[in-house]
């Protein structure tokens, strides 16, 4: 999977500064998950390694896939080519940066270019960003950094400044369904699934099938009843138990969200979940927005508590939230 159809315009900046032999010496690929940045990258250090590379019908270059450096890539052994993501931390710690300048100070072993890749980029911490930010301000010639980051936020804005950025923006709805139809599950509901998965098809490729949504419908059902009075929180919680409780958190952040977005625009065609806006009006009448605000808050403190070490009580966590959604309570959880 090397041609995605949202590339074209990133692909066409490449090849022109490609052309005119003006690379950037580093990259900074930036974007919603899911956009596919990381095969573009790879498929940039692949057309840039290779010893013949050929020309598609665009224009781009690519690898031929012949060639011994070819090989070498798709056997993970080009000594030209260093990937760096987090390791056992979750960070790409400064060791890691240190082995990177070591690298990027040898002669190259195949006699062409180097390209390093970082990924994500933003969970470089502050000693590893510091000793990158050295290598980044004196550039190597023939070497090319490809740094990839969902949150260029957290960045260093003196390592933004060192790289020539290249923005990934979501595709257009029509685009996406078209490579969906042709590479996705055609069974299920293509266009509700792509706003469910926020608009990326490669999220619906990966995360997305009719269990998932059936999953979904089911967590949307349960908030219903709980919002009609039909059944209680506990109720609720128990029920949905027998699912990932990440899942069940984030489908009820997804409802909050979209309940945000219905009160202040009144726009149904911005909804992830269009398909429940019964649910959503219900959630409106009852919180209101300043409450829906608190809520989500609380949704994103609770999935914090989920991830980290102190061991939480996952269904108590959950039914704290669907009391929250009743209007009973918006308050952080104590638990």
């Amino acid at each position: 999977m090397t041609d995605l159809p949202w590339h074209k315009a990133q692909w066409t900046l490449v090849r022109k500064q490609r052309h005119s032999g003006r690379q950037p010496h580093a990259l900074l690929l930036i974007g919603s998950p899911d956009l596919g940045k990381r095969i573009f990258a790879h498929t940039l250090a692949a057309s840039k390694l290779c010893r013949e590379p050929v020309m598609d019908s665009d224009g781009n270059f690519r690898q031929c896939n012949d060639c011994s450096s070819c090989h070498l890539l798709h056997a993970d052994t080009h000594p030209d080519f260093l990937v760096i993501q987090p390791e056992d931390s979750k960070q790409i710690l400064i060791d890691q940066i240190r082995l990177l300048n070591q690298w990027v100070a040898q002669t190259s072993g195949q006699g062409g270019e180097k390209v390093a890749l970082l990924y994500p980029a933003e969970q470089m911490n502050l000693q590893a960003a510091n000793a990158l930010l050295k290598c980044l301000e004196e550039p190597t010639p023939n070497t090319l950094f490809i740094l990839v980051s969902d949150q260029p936020t957290r960045l260093l804005p003196t390592i933004m400044s060192r790289c020539q950025y290249l923005s990934f923006p979501m595709p257009a709805v029509d685009t996406a369904l078209s490579w969906l139809r042709e590479n996705g599950d055609v069974s299920l509901d293509l266009k509700q699934a792509l706003a469910v998965a926020g608009g990326s098809p490669l999220k619906v490729l990966r995360d997305i099938n009719d269990d998932f949504m059936s999953r979904r419908r089911e967590v949307m059902s349960s908030i219903h009843r709980l919002l009609l009075g039909k059944v209680t929180s506990l109720d609720v919680s128990e029920s949905l138990l027998k699912y990932e409780p990440q899942e069940v958190i984030r489908s009820i952040q997804s409802i909050v969200d979209d309940t945000v977005k219905y009160l202040m625009t009144g726009d149904q065609v911005i909804l992830a979940n269009g398909d429940s806006l019964e649910v959503i009006r219900q959630l409106g009448t009852n919180l209101g927005v300043e409450n829906l605000f608190i809520l989500s808050d609380k949704i994103y403190q609770v999935l914090s508590d989920l991830e980290s070490t102190s061991n939480p009580n996952p269904q108590l966590l959950i039914e704290s939230l669907l009391i929250s959604c009743k209007g009973q309570d918006t308050r952080q959880p104590c638990l």
